[in-house]
């Protein structure tokens, strides 16, 4: 079976590039989505999560913000997202103590979901809890 070549890129560089990889899982807005060799093109929003993949016998899990996913006709995948860590990057008790502050948080606030402050609150969430879930296993 033919490989994927996958990127994934932040504003503060690439944490992969160009490696072949069998597929690849990521958090996309509907749930998990699959990309598999000879992939339909496609261009998507991701949401902060956990990105999965083999990279030659291990595996390998990346926690990563909100971005996009494109996948290319030449079975490119390029991944390019806010942010994105490796697992031992992740500060785990850190990210579990501010998870538990922003949840304290988000039960106070009595606006409407919409508002600038409440946005704000449930995008960190998710970025602390895709940090869990990465650094967690």
């Amino acid at each position: 079976m033919p490989d994927i070549k996958l990127d994934i890129l932040t504003p503060l560089g690439p944490k992969r590039d160009g490696i072949d990889v069998a597929g690849v899982q990521v958090p996309g807005i509907a749930g998990e989505l699959g990309v598999l060799p000879q992939h339909e093109s496609l261009v998507t929003a991701i949401v902060p999560g956990v990105v999965r993949f083999r990279e030659g016998a291990k595996s390998i899990r990346l926690a990563v913000g909100a971005g996009f996913l494109e996948v290319k006709e030449a079975g490119r995948v390029i991944i390019l997202v806010e942010r994105a860590l490796e697992p031992e990057e992740i500060d785990l008790e850190a990210a579990r103590t501010r998870m538990a502050e922003v949840e304290a948080e988000l039960a106070k606030h009595r606006g409407a979901v919409t508002e600038p402050g409440h946005r704000d609150l449930a995008q960190e969430w998710a970025w602390l809890q895709a940090q869990v879930r990465c650094a967690a296993g």
